[in-house]
């Protein structure tokens, strides 16, 4: 499998819960730009009188690195998402938005890179938390190993970027 063909792969599984965007006209260019709004709300007894309402949000940003990467080319993305999370805007029934940032490597990546970015943590209060929060989830996909490295923050939708077994 090369990376264009897990970028297809990518796109089929998350098709069903994510709406894809344009591109982003940042200087840096993604393959893929998603993203999924779910809400909840609760009622008592009629859809007019509301208990609760909360929201959750994922934005994923897909790059393909057809040459092994290095920590230098990884910085910007890391970056670019942490600006996005700082600029966020929320209401009172948001609850918590998940940012992706999935880097497809067609040559693999260092171990250490991997080890560093399998332990890199971004996190985000707004208004001391009444607004919600958000979390950096980081994903390596290694073409040649078939194997998908992620941080903390990525352990609950790993799923959607594992091989087929």
């Amino acid at each position: 499998m090369d990376g264009n063909t897990y970028l297809k792969l990518l796109e089929r599984r998350l098709e069903r819960y994510f709406d894809n965007k344009a591109l982003v006209q940042d200087e840096l260019l993604f393959s893929l730009v998603a993203e999924l709004n779910a809400s909840d709300e609760g009622y008592f007894l009629v859809h007019s009188i509301k208990t609760y309402s909360v929201q959750h949000n994922e934005y994923l940003f897909v790059k393909h690195f057809p040459a092994e990467v290095t920590k230098d080319e990884l910085q910007p993305y890391l970056e670019l998402l942490c600006q996005r999370m700082q600029q966020l805007k929320t209401t009172t029934e948001h609850m918590s938005s998940l940012f992706a940032l999935v880097l497809i490597c067609e040559q693999g990546m260092g171990e250490a890179l991997k080890q560093e970015l399998s332990k890199y943590k971004y996190h985000k209060d707004y208004c001391f938390s009444l607004k919600g929060w958000s979390d950096l989830a980081v994903y390596v996909v290694d073409i040649p190993k078939q194997e998908v490295t992620y941080n903390k923050a990525g352990r609950k939708t790993k799923q959607y970027f594992e091989f087929s077994k």
